[in-house]
């Protein structure tokens, strides 16, 4: 969990920064980036109106985005 929690954080601080993406797909009306892989977890980044980073470490996503000046959001969803 703290693993994650220390991902996102570096995914939100770097999120000012583009960064080339490893792999992208279209999937519906989004492109969803593939931006790198670290110790089994990989992130990814959508457009949504803004930019939405979000974690996958096997049996729990996590969800990063910013809500305005000096806020960010992260949602977590695990699976079984």
């Amino acid at each position: 969990m703290i693993k994650l929690i220390i991902l996102a954080l570096a995914i939100v601080t770097l999120s000012s920064c583009t960064r080339k993406a490893e792999e992208s797909r279209t999937s519906g009306d989004f492109q969803v980036e593939k931006l790198f892989t670290h110790d089994g977890c990989t992130a990814y980044r959508f457009r949504d109106g803004r930019y939405v980073y979000y974690t996958n470490c096997g049996t729990q996503t996590q969800s990063t985005y910013s809500c305005g000046k000096n806020c960010t959001d992260t949602d977590t969803v695990t699976t079984y």
